[in-house]
């Protein structure tokens, strides 16, 4: 099994502990198996907005919430995948996730020089299914865009809020 780190970050030969765990709160380094989840996470901390997720199968789907999102997040940016040098240390938390409590150590496995045109690739070869903004239901997309909008005051939008307000207020009622 192969796990990875995305991040727009080259030249790593450490993942630090200082993410948020998802289920016990403390500080991890997250990984994942799933090559394409890592692609998605080679983004900037201000453009923190994750649309994807498995199906019951486990096939990636990816959501655009707003029109041209893949191409606007990921067009021309580099991205970086590393792996680490030993797993002991890493728990599986969910599915393909999984996380370390300290530190870990890692090599680079693979340079992205235009992540988009990689997403793109994985899903030309079937391990990601891209739901386009205009292929979606209009009520779904009108609803998601609302919910930002009511709740782009808050704290946990703090970092990235900019990147929300750009990119949705004019789907807005």
């Amino acid at each position: 099994m192969s796990f990875y780190h995305g991040s727009i970050l080259g030249g790593l030969n450490v993942i630090l502990a200082n993410a948020k765990s998802h289920t016990g709160g403390g500080r991890v380094a997250y990984f994942t198996t799933d090559r394409v989840y890592a692609l998605v996470c080679c983004r900037s901390r201000g453009e923190n907005f994750v649309t994807m997720g498995p199906d019951r199968q486990g096939l990636q789907h990816y959501f655009e919430r707003f029109p041209q999102q893949l191409k606007i997040m990921y067009q021309g940016k580099e991205g970086f995948l590393y792996r680490p040098l030993s797993t002991a240390q890493l728990k599986n938390t969910k599915g393909h996730t999984w996380e370390s409590p300290t530190d870990v150590e890692v090599t680079l496995c693979e340079h992205a020089a235009n992540v988009y045109e990689e997403i793109l690739r994985e899903e030309k070869a079937g391990n990601v299914i891209i739901h386009r903004y205009e292929e979606i239901d209009p009520k779904e997309q009108k609803m998601h865009a609302n919910y930002i909008r009511d709740h782009i005051s808050e704290e946990l939008f703090a970092e990235y809020r900019d990147f929300l307000y750009e990119h949705f207020s004019k789907l807005w009622d």
